[in-house]
């Protein structure tokens, strides 16, 4: 049963896109490299022990972590082969075999490859195939590992402690990517030391020598020094590690059957907010916020990305605590306003075909009110978390010389992203996997291509505060940087306005068409697309084509 889905798996693989290929070669490549560029640029034996421990620690977290991150749910789901005759555990070994056959794998075991380095290291040639035979169980351990943890990653998903804790590796993950140079910087003079000298005490090599990744080290140490019996118990324990993981990938790669939940016996956390005391405007606009609201807080995707807004900023501004930068601190709630275009810039590609409600209740202003407010509703989420942290982190970090900065920048960055939020929405809305069929964080549809023009899109719009705001504050004029805060307030109006009018003025001009996006996909909207046309129909021909398709299972 392996080799059809190893077929299956590499045809698949075949049809990915271009940018899909090109990072394969540049990746993976690139991180063998590094690997041995580490391990042979070590000062001595016990510094390349200490770099190879270190190094397979990585790679055993990079097979953790990665597939969370780039929602790496695997080319052949379970789900797919819910219906063949075939016993569940036995489609799960057999799912799990053909995830260690790939790229992927096979430049896992060049990198493993490391280990034999340190047996002729150690003077004892004989000592080579002990390293060898490590290999495959440790390959096995850190595919099924990878596989495990993203399934119950996706189980995850169901419960609020479950989004918590993925909300909480996206916000380090894109805080680094923002921040992480200053870490970077102030540890690059470490990470020399460490490859020259090794790592620092005995403290982080002990603790290192406690995970399966380091047995393999420990295996050819013990056979180096005579004792043969101790090597081949750290290689039976490595692979009972990698059986039992197995065992346990196999249970969590099997097939679901969706069950029918309990009903609920009590009103959600914040209904009451919603549904007593009328605090919404008794309008259609008031309406469509008070739906926009309710689904940002129960929607697991959508409140996985609002909690991820407000842990980069948190996350932003430890950073620069550590890294002994206090002037970043006053701007996390800033980092916060511009995650609002970067986590909203496709609402209706979340909604999915809920948009069929919008099309055949298209009244007179009911386009224009649910663009309205949805931005209303980003607004409410974004903008008072967005004070709070700017508050805090300013007062704690007592640089309030950034009250000005920070005062005109954050109106002016929560209004560009909203606008910019919603107008990505309409034109390049980007359809996900449906709700009961996904499996992990990122199944709410592919943004990559939204990402980039929400970011930089933001910043540019947010420009004419910026250039009275920036240069007040370096020259020393006060008055002038206060006077920049209604320069915000209006930029950040303008932009919500004119970006919200651009929205809704093109999802009546294009509203079928956009659904027949979001329910059919790429396929069907590639052939409907206009040639020609303004920046508009380039931005829309742009994202049907750049971004990835995931398709719900079924249909």
């Amino acid at each position: 049963m392996v080799q059809p889905l190893v077929r299956l798996k590499f045809t698949v693989l075949g049809h990915s896109s271009d940018g899909v290929r090109l990072s394969r070669v540049v990746f993976w490549p690139g991180a063998v490299l590094a690997t041995w560029g580490a391990v042979l640029s070590a000062g001595g034996a016990d510094a390349r022990r200490d770099v190879l421990l270190l190094v397979l620690a990585v790679w055993g977290v990079g097979w953790m972590l990665g597939p969370v991150f780039a929602s790496g749910a695997g080319v052949l789901r379970p789900a797919f082969f819910s219906l063949l005759p075939v016993g569940r555990r036995r489609l799960g070994l057999a799912l799990l075999a053909t995830a260690c056959v790939g790229y992927g794998p096979a430049v896992t075991v060049l990198s493993l490859g490391a280990v034999g380095v340190h047996a002729v290291d150690r003077g004892s040639l004989p000592v080579l195939p002990v390293a060898l035979l490590a290999v495959p169980p440790l390959l096995v351990f850190m595919v099924a590992l990878s596989r495990t943890v993203y399934a119950l990653m996706g189980s995850a998903m169901g419960s609020r402690l479950g989004v918590t804790m993925s909300a909480i590796q996206y916000g380090l993950l894109i805080a680094g990517l923002f921040t992480g140079w200053l870490a970077v910087s102030s540890t690059q003079q470490g990470v020399a030391a460490v490859v020259r000298d090794g790592l620092p005490g005995g403290t982080a090599a002990r603790v290192l020598e406690a995970f399966p990744t380091a047995w393999p080290v420990l295996a050819v140490e013990a056979a180096a020094g005579g004792r043969w019996g101790a090597a081949l118990g750290w290689l039976l324990a490595l692979t009972a590690a990698a059986v039992a993981m197995a065992g346990v990938c196999a249970l969590v790669l099997t097939p679901r059957t969706p069950v029918r939940t309990s009903r609920r016996r009590f009103r959600p956390l914040g209904s009451q907010v919603l549904t007593g005391r009328p605090v919404l405007p008794g309008t259609a606009t008031g309406a469509v916020m008070g739906r926009e609201l309710r689904q940002w807080w129960r929607d697991p995707w959508r409140s996985l990305e609002l909690q991820s807004g407000a842990w980069t900023g948190l996350f932003i501004g430890l950073i620069g605590l550590v890294s002994r930068v206090p002037e970043l601190l006053a701007f996390t709630g800033l980092a916060l306003a511009l995650m609002t275009a970067l986590t909203s810039c496709n609402l209706l590609g979340q909604d999915g075909t809920a948009l069929w409600l919008t099309v055949v209740g298209a009244g007179r202003g009911a386009v224009r009110a649910d663009i309205r407010g949805r931005q209303a509703a980003l607004l409410v989420l974004f903008g008072p978390a967005s004070v709070v942290l700017t508050a805090a982190f300013t007062l704690f970090s007592g640089e309030h010389r950034f009250w000005a900065l920070a005062s005109a920048l954050l109106p002016a960055v929560l209004g560009c992203a909203a606008g910019v939020a919603v107008l990505l929405s309409v034109v390049a809305a980007t359809p996900g996997v449906d709700p009961k069929y996904r499996v992990g964080p990122n199944d709410a549809g592919d943004i990559s291509y939204q990402l980039w023009i929400a970011l930089y899109g933001t910043l540019l719009s947010a420009l004419p505060t910026v250039a009275l705001a920036v240069p007040a504050l370096l020259t020393g004029r006060t008055l002038l940087a206060w006077a920049a805060v209604p320069v915000g307030v209006l930029n950040g109006a303008v932009a919500a306005w004119l970006f919200g009018r651009i929205a809704y003025r093109r999802l009546e001009a294009r509203l079928p068409e956009t659904f027949v996006r979001l329910r059919y996909g790429k396929s069907i909207a590639s052939q409907q697309q206009p040639d020609g046309g303004g920046w508009l129909d380039r931005m829309e021909r742009g994202s049907v084509k750049g971004n990835q398709e995931r398709k719900p299972v079924g249909t």
